[in-house]
């Protein structure tokens, strides 16, 4: 049995569609829906259907990271997933989920693959660079010149996570200040640190339309992603990294803005370029203050696993895309 953890947020039709594909998957599983506070009738929408699943709900929007917490403590078969509501799982995704961990008995986590219904590759794992900024491996390819062969990767991409139940409690809960972003990836960082490797499944397929909720291209989602890259690296990089992260950030900004900012998200709003401007000042603000509480948590973390930063090295140098 595996059981699946769907976090919705105003999901409307698409939680519905996300449910029947799990419900029609070749080999059986449990399915539980945590609702962070939606304001539209994706609930009401779901009980009517009569899919069979467990639903929660929230007063209040715990966030991403806060929600796949609420489901960590429900779910308790040996292999457990966490999702977004705007999914469609091939009807062979759970078998080929459970083949793959047999294959693998030593292996913390399996990454999907992860495609747009455009037919394009959405993720094949996580890469990041130095200074932690991460980017989808594969995105934007077509299965011809994407590589998708089995492979060992750094963790699951944040839209679907499947994993055995050992690897999430040796890994602890995710940081639910985090609310938005990168969450996933901290939180793969201490799967690694705990010992836990993940393998790539290609034969495992899931359909994915990014940023339903969060809209691609936003101030609101640039916000989030950058505080929480600022905070991870806080956290787990050397000093000497640390002290680059300024002047890395700034090289960053500059490729960007020269490829282009722009000139609306992806729900058709127009976005100015002091709004992002506002958006990443602000994350540095916010990640700066942080500061003391990230440095009990890098305390704690060595207690935990040791010499956390040349671990991070390491692991950057083996799944990096800057090498």
């Amino acid at each position: 049995m595996i059981d699946v953890g769907i976090i919705n947020y105003n999901g409307g039709k698409e939680l519905c569609l996300c449910v029947r594909s799990l419900v029609d998957q070749h080999d059986a599983v449990r399915i539980f829906v945590f609702d962070n506070a939606s304001s539209d009738d994706s609930i009401e929408m779901l009980r009517s259907s009569g899919l069979p699943c467990e639903i929660s709900c929230s007063h209040e929007n715990l966030g991403y990271a806060g929600a796949c917490n609420e489901l960590l403590k429900k779910m308790t078969a040996d292999i457990q997933v966490l999702c977004n509501m705007d999914l469609e799982f091939d009807p062979a995704w759970s078998r080929e989920i459970k083949a793959c961990f047999d294959r693998n008995p030593s292996i913390g986590s399996v990454a999907s693959l992860v495609m747009e219904k455009s037919g394009y590759v959405n993720a094949v794992g996580v890469q990041f660079g130095n200074d932690l900024f991460a980017k989808n491996e594969g995105s934007g390819l077509t299965i011809d010149n994407a590589d998708v062969r089995e492979k060992e990767v750094f963790g699951c991409y944040g839209a679907v996570m499947s994993f055995r139940r050992d690897a999430a409690q040796a890994a602890g809960m995710m940081d639910a200040s985090f609310f938005l972003f990168f969450e996933e990836t901290e939180w793969y960082f201490r799967h690694n640190l705990a010992g836990y490797k993940t393998i790539f499944c290609p034969s495992a397929k899931v359909y994915h339309e990014r940023s339903l909720t969060t809209v691609r291209y936003s101030p609101r989602k640039l916000f989030y992603s950058e505080r929480n890259r600022l905070r991870t690296a806080m956290r787990l990089l050397p000093w000497s990294e640390i002290f680059k992260l300024p002047y890395r950030g700034l090289k960053r900004y500059a490729s960007m803005a020269r490829g282009g900012v722009p000139s609306q998200s992806g729900d058709g709003k127009r976005i100015s370029k002091l709004s992002i401007c506002g958006a990443l000042a602000n994350a540095w603000i916010q990640a700066v203050l942080s500061f003391p509480e990230e440095l009990s948590a890098r305390h704690e973390y060595a207690k935990l696993y040791g010499n956390v930063p040349n671990r991070v090295v390491k692991l950057i140098e083996t799944y990096g895309c800057e090498k």
